[in-house]
């Protein structure tokens, strides 16, 4: 009996896969691969990640500014030296990598404005300074300046507060990563907005910060900040 059981084990050990079946099974595995990973996309999963963080970025800059005007009844871009912005009634735009945004500074005191660029990533801002924000708001992309070979519009956070005629109300906004951040699937379910840039180094004097409509998300490039080519998620949204 064990004999012949040994003899099968041999017999069915020596069988091997012919040419044809070992192909077949090869393509079956390549095909079922391709699959999985057009269901996971790894780059697009790190891409809604990426964009889930700087969403909660957003939210506590947001949280910042409504504890710093609870305390000061101020903003950073009415703080800085050189402000040209006097009550806070009166409109803001400004990027992270600006010293009015509240994230980083200067070391310079003449010349500087809301408006001025941060000379250094370890210079804090006013957010920083009153410990409203952490200092490893420093150590992120938010205010790494346009020289920096590595820079793009996608690094940086973009505050805007409308006027009292509009609401008095602050955004801080980003530029998302993720294709089904940037082009969902319907239109009711688009969170994209405009802030009716006007240049294309800054947000410009946007007033206002608007729903994204048709016709915007068909000309989206998410190339350049310059007109309507490129639209942010806000917080609010």
């Amino acid at each position: 009996m064990k004999n012949k059981l040994l003899q099968n084990v041999r017999k069915l050990s020596g069988k091997g896969f012919t040419l044809v079946e070992l192909l077949i099974v090869i393509a079956l595995i390549s095909i079922l691969s391709v699959a999985v990973l057009a269901t996971i996309n790894p780059i697009e999963q790190s891409n809604k990640a990426r964009d889930a963080r700087v969403q909660n970025d957003a939210a506590e800059v947001l949280n910042a500014y409504e504890r710093y005007y609870t305390n000061s009844a101020t903003y950073p871009w009415m703080d800085v030296t050189g402000s040209t912005i006097a009550s806070v009634d009166e409109a803001y735009s400004g990027r992270s990598s600006m010293v009015g945004f509240g994230l980083c500074g200067t070391a310079s005191v003449t010349g500087v404005s809301q408006t001025t660029g941060c000379d250094t990533q370890t210079t804090q801002g006013k957010l920083i300074e009153t410990q409203e924000l952490k200092e490893s708001f420093l150590s992120k992309s938010y205010t790494r300046v346009q020289t920096d070979p590595a820079w793009t519009f996608q690094d940086e956070l973009y505050a805007v507060k409308t006027d009292n005629t509009s609401g008095n109300s602050i955004f801080v906004c980003y530029v998302p990563k993720a294709k089904a951040n940037r082009n969902p699937p319907a239109a009711a379910t688009w969170k994209l907005k405009s802030l009716a840039v006007t240049g294309t180094d800054n947000v410009g004097v946007a007033t206002q910060v608007l729903d994204a409509s048709v016709a915007q998300m068909a000309a989206a490039t998410y190339v350049a900040l310059a007109g309507d080519d490129t639209l942010f998620r806000c917080v609010p949204e």
